[in-house]
């Protein structure tokens, strides 16, 4: 049986890390180009009737969960950067400025699902 001792959790929180700066990569380009350029010139028909299509499905508790989890993947990834410049820099923050970067991550994600349901 293998023992738990020296043993770390930092591959999940570099996993975590991994999936945001994929996810990022992916999804902003395609975010800019069909809500920045394709939405307001109509290529998918009035923008009204896309806003209500997408009001509708980030309002369905799935479809907010999954907005969410990328959200919170995205700001993961942002949030541990962060940490990690300040660090290379030669700043040493405090725990508590850690804990308040890496609570922006957690508590972003759980106030936005919150605010789509009651939408």
């Amino acid at each position: 049986m293998r023992r738990w001792e020296g043993r770390t959790n930092e591959p999940l929180l570099w996993a975590l890390f991994g999936g945001g700066g994929m996810l990022a990569v992916f999804t902003m380009p395609v975010l800019v180009v069909v809500f920045g350029l394709l939405v307001p010139f109509g290529v998918f028909g009035e923008p009204a009737a896309v806003h209500a299509r997408v009001a509708g499905f980030v309002t369905h508790p799935l479809g907010a969960l999954a907005v969410c989890v990328a959200l919170g993947l995205v700001l993961w990834h942002c949030c541990h950067r962060t940490w990690h410049a300040l660090r290379d820099l030669g700043l040493h923050p405090p725990e508590v400025v850690r804990a308040g970067i890496y609570g922006i991550a957690l508590l972003t994600p759980a106030i936005t699902y919150a605010l789509c349901l009651a939408a």
